[in-house]
């Protein structure tokens, strides 16, 4: 997944806070090819990815000298993403995001039906104004077992 943001630290900060993923950059990319590929010229490209436990990527690009303007990301607005991911524990990773200013906008609240049914979530406001969804999966009881007998 790629994201463009306004300030590659404040964004490296953020996911690897959410996501506990490590950090591959930031690099600078700028020149012909990156004129060519982007379709942007003379623009320079910060690029940073986390790499996340599982396999997946998380590409982190701040353009300059040929930033377009925001677009706003109200996730109620056709074509608008959302990143979305899946935490060990929900509260602490609001914690850390939120010390970093940037806040939930409701309290978790508890999927009760569907394919995510049980699961505790919540939008967090993340760099850019991008609502990035946490999802913590859901903490079964672990069964009980029953007293051995010493018998087979």
């Amino acid at each position: 997944m790629g994201i463009t943001v306004t300030n590659i630290d404040q964004a490296v900060s953020f996911y690897l806070d959410v996501t506990g993923g490590s950090l591959d950059g930031p690099y600078e990319k700028f020149g012909p090819a990156v004129d060519a590929a982007t379709g942007f010229p003379g623009v320079t490209v910060f690029l940073a990815f986390i790499n996340l436990d599982g396999g997946g990527v998380i590409e982190l690009a701040e353009y300059r000298h040929g930033s377009g303007e925001k677009i706003p990301t109200d996730t109620n607005r056709p074509g608008v993403a959302h990143p979305a991911f899946t935490v060990a524990d929900l509260d602490a990773v609001m914690e850390r995001v939120g010390r970093q200013g940037f806040p939930a906008i409701s309290e978790p609240k508890r999927a009760t039906a569907g394919p995510m049914e049980n699961y505790r979530y919540v939008y967090v406001l993340g760099p850019d104004n991008v609502r990035v969804e946490l999802l913590e999966t859901p903490h079964l009881p672990t069964a009980v077992q029953p007293p051995s007998t010493g018998t087979h």
